[in-house]
């Protein structure tokens, strides 16, 4: 082993041996809750604007392609381009550039997979909460969100996984997070700093990933049934006795 692979295992153990590179101002602790803070933010302003989007555009004939354009258009920006770019504009370097940057990179997935639950779901299901009485809102809240419910969770993994690996490029704009770790070491030499804050990032994703996946399955076992009789009971569970005069069955908004 050459002398330069020796000092930089060494730097990567003296690294992982000091405390204060984990507790403290600076340390692991604070940049992580750093970096979950850019990428809670930046998940709900993208779910915010994805969802809706997609949840009106599965109710026009050719919104698959306007979903197709959108989610193609924001997947093909170099995220790292718009980083720089923001940065050297009007939002300058920190946080709210990081944000935005982040937030056209994690609407694809949210808005890909939440259009295609809408418009996957069972034409029985519709038919039998029309059948019910049910306007067109209360279709879309009451069955078709709920039943397209593991593809958004889906999207909404996937999008979080990427917003939170990707959020340690952020940090050379400076937005902190523990991408700092990396941009702070590289730029004095310190490899221990670097490896280390590549190890937390990749460690951290993948914890982040299983957590989702396991709340993912949970909502898919629970809304994974897309029958016209699931509809059915998702309609009379907030109709119990309430008919009209004719016996058609009377939702209320």
């Amino acid at each position: 082993m050459s002398g330069k692979n020796v000092g930089t295992w060494h730097q990567i153990e003296v690294w992982f041996s000091t405390g204060s590179n984990f507790t403290g101002q600076g340390g692991v602790v604070d940049r992580l809750g750093q970096h979950a803070s850019i990428s809670v933010e930046v998940m709900a302003i993208g779910a915010v604007v994805a969802i809706p989007l997609a949840v009106a555009l599965a109710q026009l004939p050719r919104g698959g392609v306007v979903v197709t354009s959108i989610a193609n258009a924001a997947r093909a920006v170099p995220i790292l381009g718009v980083l720089i770019l923001l940065a050297a504009g009007a939002l300058g370097v920190g946080r709210t550039s990081a944000v935005v940057a982040l937030v056209i990179f994690a609407i694809p997935p949210m808005l890909t997979n939440t259009y295609t639950g809408i418009r996957g779901v069972s034409p029985d299901a519709r038919a039998a909460a029309i059948g019910m009485g049910m306007t067109r809102l209360q279709l879309i809240r009451r069955v078709e969100l709920p039943l397209a419910i593991p593809l958004i969770a889906t999207g909404v993994r996937l999008a979080a996984v990427q917003v939170w690996a990707t959020a340690t490029l952020a940090a050379i704009i400076g937005s902190g997070g523990l991408g700092q770790f990396v941009v702070d070491g590289y730029s004095v030499g310190d490899y221990g700093e670097v490896y280390g804050g590549v190890v937390v990032v990749v460690v951290t994703a993948l914890l982040l990933d299983g957590v989702l996946g396991w709340l993912e399955g949970l909502l898919s076992r629970r809304y994974g049934d897309t029958s016209s009789s699931t509809a059915t009971r998702r309609g009379r569970r907030g109709n119990t006795n309430s008919t009209t005069d004719n016996g058609r069955v009377s939702v209320p908004a």
